[in-house]
């Protein structure tokens, strides 16, 4: 399931969002969903309405947010949390 490490990645819309401390709740303004997110898919997603960035980049940027930081093994999920973002509309590829 590996992506092009290449590929950009960012939030592709809007979204209004409450957040606790085990995950959030994110209102995607263009389709009128609600989505229940982990607290890592939610941080994923913040991270990529900042700027586009790689999947290596993502996880490098996720070191100062997640506790314990993400380690090589987690980039995998993080991938993964990627595509089932990007499976809900929230995340898209650009080109680099």
């Amino acid at each position: 399931m590996v992506q092009d490490s290449a590929a950009l990645w960012r939030a592709s819309r809007e979204i209004h969002s409450r957040q606790w401390a085990d995950g959030a709740v994110i209102y995607d303004t263009v389709t009128g969903d609600t989505h229940h997110l982990t607290r890592r898919a939610f941080q994923i997603l913040l991270q990529l309405q900042k700027a586009p960035c790689t999947l290596p980049d993502l996880a490098e940027r996720l070191l100062s947010v997640f506790t314990p930081p993400p380690d090589a093994e987690d980039q995998d999920t993080i991938e993964s949390i990627v595509l089932n973002l990007n499976a809900l509309g929230l995340t898209e590829p650009t080109l680099p």
